[in-house]
């Protein structure tokens, strides 16, 4: 057997390919031999689909289960020592699992299994042509549905079953392609570019700054939308998560996050407002306050907690000064939160760039 694909692509939301194939197949039946020289010379002859006998190879995986064969009919042509040869068109329809790991830009590769429905190794023994194992380009072949056919293998594969003295016969064939979409350039990198921008400069901008908060509602909207938009095109049956999927996601968490410790820091700040009479807990303060204030540059804060907490000539801490230390704690944390939320952010940042890079 030998295939030559002339067209290809794959229904995504019902995780199927589709492929439009010429299906080379060659046997020898002894029962249609002649001598030609008792026949004028007649070398070979046409028969009909169906009116001699065939190896009836269908596909297993099949997608439609209710059509087993998929070959169009087309006649077959007999040599006078007996070899048929049958190269009809078949449209196979497959199951193919997709990896959306790396959408826009995933490559799927797909499995399809041939073989005889009804007869084992020993009736029908499968061979591949001339000993050929690459899957054909053929004349037609167009990259149709935003996919590009990035070539095919062959196989023969045997199973044993010793206990029943019997032998199954299948022919693999294994395919690849790439998603090949530029428009998503535009509606998915660009977009996420500008929504990184827009996070990033949230934290550029100081945390008391009311425009800080008015920035972070607006990318957190961005991001939201963006999201909707991409649930809408991005296989939703696939076991995976686009990487791309994975970073609004995190994005918008940490929107979140740098929208709260805004409102909160404004919260504070406002004198209109009572202060917090209740302090954060000792151990986190002592550890924002200590080398992991540090490595946060939360110096600043740190600097004005020890000035607010000072004593009083007869050692007790003054009245007054409570509130405002625990007002100077309180922008601690939320400064500590604001820091790790900016890392988390550039962090996840760069490894989906990476991410993206290593698979482009």
């Amino acid at each position: 057997m030998a295939v030559q694909i002339q067209g290809t692509w794959i229904e995504e939301d019902k995780q199927v390919i589709h492929i439009n194939a010429w299906f080379l197949q060659t046997w020898i039946d002894p029962r249609l031999t002649w001598d030609h020289k008792d026949y004028g010379g007649l070398k070979n002859v046409h028969f009909g689909d169906h009116e001699v006998w065939q190896p009836g190879i269908v596909l297993y995986n099949n997608a439609d289960v209710t059509k087993v064969d998929p070959y169009g009919n087309t006649d077959l042509i007999i040599e006078a020592d007996g070899t048929v040869w049958w190269v009809p068109p078949a449209t196979l329809r497959a199951e193919c699992p997709l990896d959306v790991t790396y959408w826009p830009y995933d490559t799927q590769i797909c499995g399809l299994y041939l073989g005889s429905w009804t007869r084992h190794g020993y009736h029908i023994d499968i061979q591949l042509y001339r000993n050929k194992s690459k899957v054909l380009s053929g004349w037609f072949m167009k990259h149709t549905h935003s996919w590009q056919f990035l070539g095919g293998q062959l196989s023969v594969q045997v199973k044993e079953y010793p206990t029943a003295s019997l032998r199954y016969v299948m022919l693999q064939m294994i395919v690849g392609f790439s998603r090949v979409s530029p428009i998503f350039t535009y509606t998915v990198v660009f977009p996420a570019i500008v929504v990184s921008a827009l996070t990033l400069l949230q934290f550029v901008l100081p945390m008391r700054e009311p425009r800080r908060l008015m920035l972070g509602c607006v990318s957190l909207l961005l991001t939201l939308m963006h999201l909707v938009y991409l649930v809408s095109v991005v296989p939703t049956l696939s076991d995976s998560v686009p990487i791309v999927v994975k970073f609004f996601g995190q994005t918008l968490a940490v929107t979140v996050v740098s929208v709260g410790v805004s409102a909160t820091l404004l919260r504070l700040t406002d004198t209109r407002q009572p202060t917090i009479s209740f302090a954060p807990p000792i151990a986190l303060k002592t550890l924002l306050t200590g080398p992991l204030g540090t490595i946060l540059f939360l110096r600043q804060y740190t600097d004005k907690v020890g000035m607010s907490g000072g004593a009083a000539e007869d050692g007790e801490v003054l009245e007054e000064t409570r509130p405002t230390s625990h007002h100077y704690e309180w922008l601690l944390v939320a400064a500590a939160v604001d820091r790790i939320a900016v890392l988390a952010f550039i962090t996840t940042f760069f490894i989906t760039f990476i991410a993206y890079v290593a698979a482009v």
